[in-house]
């Protein structure tokens, strides 16, 4: 069972590089071929500046910086803890530290995408000279931050147990 889990952990893995990689070609491809936005599609903000053409375009895309660097270490980490699992840790210390890191980059991308909300209104604003103030706070995203807080919490605590049991005997 256990060389199962390290063989599922090694795929993994690799499934996460490769759908990586396809996302970032097909982001790229959509811009630089066929000149469409599909950098971030789900902000109404963002589709009202970016069809006002050039004149806000380059800063959306710098503003999309953040999300990008986020997801980046999102995917380290995320690779990180894969790999860790197929050498068959699953609760050591760099498991713990892969996981803490994923915890932090989810709730960094919570925060960034309620910043990146206000700095779009004021854009908008910048060019029509009337506050429309959008802010994104995604409910399902806090939600699955709070269960990613919790199992944190109930994996160290059983890894404590584990340690004082073997402590015991």
């Amino acid at each position: 069972m256990k060389q199962n889990i390290q063989v599922l952990s090694t795929r993994l893995r690799w499934a996460i590089v490769a759908v990586s990689l396809i996302a970032i070609s097909i982001l790229l491809i959509n811009y630089f071929v066929y000149d469409k936005n599909a950098f971030n599609s789900s902000n109404p903000l963002f589709q009202e500046l970016w069809a006002l053409g050039d004149q806000y375009r380059s800063m959306l895309l710098l503003g999309q910086l953040p999300i990008f660097v986020l997801s980046g270490l999102f995917i380290y980490w995320l690779w990180r803890l894969f790999g860790q699992y197929a050498k068959g840790d699953y609760f050591g210390k760099e498991s713990d530290r892969c996981y803490v890191w994923l915890v932090w980059l989810y709730g960094a991308s919570i925060l960034v995408r309620m910043l990146e909300s206000l700095w779009l209104s004021y854009l908008l604003y910048l060019h029509e000279n009337e506050l429309t103030l959008v802010l994104s706070l995604d409910v399902g995203r806090l939600f699955t931050l709070f269960v990613l807080v919790s199992v944190l919490y109930i994996l160290r605590a059983a890894k404590q147990i584990e340690q004082e049991n073997k402590e015991f005997v």
